[in-house]
């Protein structure tokens, strides 16, 4: 456990050639690698179907070392099928026809899978202590008294607990956040010291025409490296 690199990736929304192109550029290595995913593969993007197949043969192949966290868009899409009509018309607001069509155009429904993205936690904690991920952000450093909203909705950046990872924010470059306002500028393939407290936000925005940005953790040390988005007709 202590010699397994970490890779970490977010707010896909859909971008699968990005994805494969930025793992291929962190070097991943399907066989020994944790793979962390920080929520949001659905909505927005045109390959949303493509990304659930995605991950799900990735799930199957890697079993436990394919953490698959829960953000936001996921929790919409799951909502979407309680009986009150504006948990529908929250989702669809949020770009969720294009996950509805993106299935169906591959003669599949959504909701058939639900139970795989149910099975989305909320948060990873490293084993070794040295960073929580999670979609959105905390605002205690326990995990368990966060309230959801805040694992996936929240924008915290003044934080300054026990190091977690996040994406749902987009920033045009990935970020260290030490709060108080005080940030750094992740540079791509510079070797960091992991911090032991504060923020590494890793959303730039790749659906948005930004780029696809992710991160490999070794031993107490990391390094970031990003993709720039595909030009496609939406």
């Amino acid at each position: 456990m202590e010699n397994r690199r970490a890779v970490i990736i977010t707010d896909l929304h859909g971008c699968l050639d990005e994805a494969r192109d930025l793992l291929a550029r962190l070097d991943f290595r399907q066989e020994e690698d944790l793979l962390i995913n920080l929520g949001d593969t659905i909505d927005r993007g045109t390959q949303i179907y493509e990304v659930f197949e995605f991950f799900r043969d990735l799930k199957e192949q890697m079993g436990d070392r394919c953490v698959l966290i829960r953000g936001n868009h996921e929790q919409m899409m799951l909502d979407s099928a309680l009986p009150d009509p504006v948990y529908k018309k929250l989702w669809y607001l949020n770009s969720g026809e294009k996950t509805v069509y993106s299935f169906i155009s591959h003669k599949h429904r959504i909701q058939e899978f639900r139970s795989w993205y149910e099975a989305m936690p909320y948060y990873y904690q490293d084993p070794l202590g040295r960073f929580i991920a999670v979609h959105a952000s905390l605002t205690d450093e326990d995990p368990e008294k966060n309230s959801v909203e805040t694992m996936i909705w929240g924008r915290e950046t003044d934080y300054y607990g026990r190091l977690i990872i996040t994406g749902h924010t987009p920033y045009r470059n990935p970020l260290y956040m030490a709060g108080e306002g005080r940030y750094a500028i992740l540079e791509p393939h510079r070797r960091y010291r992991l911090e032991e407290r504060g923020i590494i936000a890793l959303d730039t925005g790749c659906v948005f025409g930004n780029k696809l940005s992710g991160m490999v953790i070794e031993g107490d040390t990391f390094y970031v490296a990003s993709v720039e988005a595909k030009k496609r007709n939406k």
